[in-house]
């Protein structure tokens, strides 16, 4: 097109915004959209910023923003979807009052549900409650994305009641919310009302997936419910046909290993995983190891750690302790 004299538009260049993959690629383009005076279009603007934000590029993203006249809710939402993926998670929380107050621009149900899980993130109850509000007022409140991200952060905040709550209120449940309120329970240590969420989630008609599963066998894990936790676990495999991803088998071999069952949880690990154990499982196993006093084992999985490259003091301090506690 530009060897034939034609100039590109707002909407040709946003077009190119989107396959773009590099850094010299968005700057590039970046060059273009100034150079032939489209700098003001916000759509166009806002795909720039979102290229740059995939590219990794924050300090970019954040200039063309401020370059920008008209700022609409989607930049603003672009900017906080940047700032939360660079962990800057308090300054995410400060979009909202700025968006409010200085720009014409109204939070949506994007933003709502974007701060939620800053608000997640940070454990800030007070604040993630104020979206709630505005949420409710605003008519964003029966949204299910919004209560699914209400739900999860009521209960990293540990406000499990209140969770359960939204959760009961919520009238067409998708599996999401179902595995947001099993996952909650497991992590404040109702593993029983995990499970018998998961099995009223069934009854619902509603099918479990990979996220559903890492929370009740979590749950089983955390309440050493052995024998529930194996049969979870081959339901996954047989029933629904799901390859346990690196997450189910952690959770499984913290539950044989909370069990005492420490040689069989490192055979599943190398013997019968279908993924690559990463340093967490190792780590896991090894704490395991330290509370039972398995010295020989141990030495086995620090020399899996030191394979991986993930070794830090802190694992050679386990496995210390493995020691003292076999001597005493």
């Amino acid at each position: 097109m530009r060897s034939v004299g034609r100039r590109g538009n707002a909407f040709s260049l946003a077009i190119l915004l989107k396959p773009c993959c590099t850094l010299a690629h968005a700057r590039q383009l970046h060059a273009n959209v100034v150079a032939e005076g489209h700098l003001q279009d916000a759509l166009l603007a806002t795909s720039l910023m979102r290229s740059y934000m995939n590219c990794g590029a924050a300090e970019s993203v954040c200039k063309v923003f401020d370059e920008m006249l008209v700022k609409d809710t989607v930049a603003w939402n672009v900017l906080i979807t940047c700032y939360a993926r660079n962990k800057r998670t308090k300054d995410t929380l400060k979009l909202f009052d700025e968006m409010r107050s200085e720009s014409e621009a109204e939070p949506d149900e994007v933003t709502c549900i974007l701060l939620l899980q800053a608000c997640t993130s940070l454990g800030a109850l007070d604040f993630g409650e104020q979206i709630w509000e505005y949420a409710m007022e605003h008519g964003y409140g029966c949204e299910l994305k919004v209560r699914n991200s209400l739900i999860t952060m009521y209960t990293r905040c540990g406000c499990v009641q209140k969770a359960y709550e939204v959760f009961c209120g919520t009238p067409r449940k998708s599996v999401v919310t179902w595995s947001a309120m099993i996952s909650g329970l497991a992590a404040n240590g109702f593993g029983k009302d995990a499970i018998s969420a998961f099995e009223e989630m069934s009854k619902s008609g509603v099918a479990p997936d990979a996220q559903t599963f890492t929370g009740v066998l979590s749950a089983c894990s955390h309440s050493g419910l052995v024998d529930e936790g194996f049969r979870f676990f081959d339901m996954m495999r047989y029933e629904y046909q799901m390859m346990p991803n690196v997450r189910h088998y952690g959770c499984i071999v913290d539950l044989m290993g909370r069990a005492c069952l420490l040689d069989e949880a490192y055979m599943l690990v190398v013997k019968e995983m279908r993924v690559a154990p990463d340093a967490t499982i190792w780590r896991t196993l090894l704490g395991a190891c330290r509370i039972y006093g398995h010295v020989d084992l141990g030495e086995k999985v620090i020399s899996h750690l030191i394979e991986l490259k993930a070794q830090q003091a802190g694992d050679y301090v386990l496995l210390l302790n493995t020691y003292a506690a076999n001597d005493t």
